[in-house]
């Protein structure tokens, strides 16, 4: 179930824990989806931001060097 609420500039701000002028920075740069309906505020979709949290998870060396040997062990059986 996704959370279609809409957050304010300052609320996303929050939502994230920095400022408003980052949050604008990234609007402008586009690496948040954002809504201006008829022009007006700028708003934001909560689960959006939360997508942008769970699709950029750096993995661990761990995880690294066991998806480097499982690539490796499918290639040698080609």
């Amino acid at each position: 179930m996704t959370n279609d609420e809409f957050l304010t500039v300052q609320e996303a701000a929050d939502f994230l824990k920095t400022t408003k002028a980052y949050v604008y920075k990234l609007k402008y740069t586009r690496q948040l989806p954002s809504y201006k309906p008829l022009g007006g505020k700028v708003f934001f979709k909560k689960s959006e931001l939360e997508s942008l949290f769970e699709n950029s998870r750096i993995p661990t060396q761990t995880e690294l060097t066991d998806k480097a040997v499982e690539l490796l062990n499918n290639r040698s059986r080609v």
